[in-house]
């Protein structure tokens, strides 16, 4: 599924990754565990593709397709979900706006068709349901004065809208 093979990666002009190599198959769960400053965080933005970090050698392949010149929304596209150790707060945009963005942009890149308001609404309010997410949380705007559950749970909600076939997270 991943495979990450002698990876070598600079940001600012110093080398911060050397020669990583990782497999992960399907239905795995790994923990990659090192003090401050060993690379953790790094290694995540990578895979998620976040600008201001240049891989040098190596290649990071997901279900055998090359990621490694991909941006973050092909990425994205292709199933790898991004959760965030401090999730930010995006004030004015409330969570299900983002949510539709979202999906109709992951559709759109992947071919299907867009869903309407009424398709995403059906969507996010079922798995909101399985999550015990209640409607009101849905209207506020993304993260703004949420605890450090809610701002989680609002992570777990669109992970199973969008429904990637991987996600990468930081402190959990």
């Amino acid at each position: 599924m991943l495979k990450i093979e002698n990876l070598h990666v600079t940001a600012d002009g110093n080398e911060i990754l050397r020669g990583i190599d990782l497999e992960v198959g399907a239905g795995e769960v790994h923990a990659i565990m090192g003090p401050n400053g060993a690379g953790k965080s790094t290694l995540s933005n990578v895979l998620s593709g976040r600008p201001g970090y240049e891989i040098t050698e190596g290649r990071i392949s997901y279900f055998g397709e090359d990621l490694t010149a991909l941006e973050p929304e092909e990425r994205a596209a292709k199933g790898v979900f991004l959760g965030f150790q401090y999730p930010v707060e995006i004030p004015g945009v409330a969570a299900m706006t983002f949510l539709k963005t979202a999906i109709n942009a992951q559709r759109k890149l992947r071919g299907e068709e867009e869903l309407d308001a009424r398709g995403v609404m059906t969507l996010v309010q079922g798995e909101a349901r399985k999550l015990n997410i209640g409607a009101d949380m849905l209207k506020r705007p993304i993260n703004v004065g949420f605890s450090g559950g809610e701002k989680k749970r609002n992570e777990i909600l669109q992970m199973a809208v969008l429904k990637p076939g991987s996600s990468i997270s930081g402190r959990i």
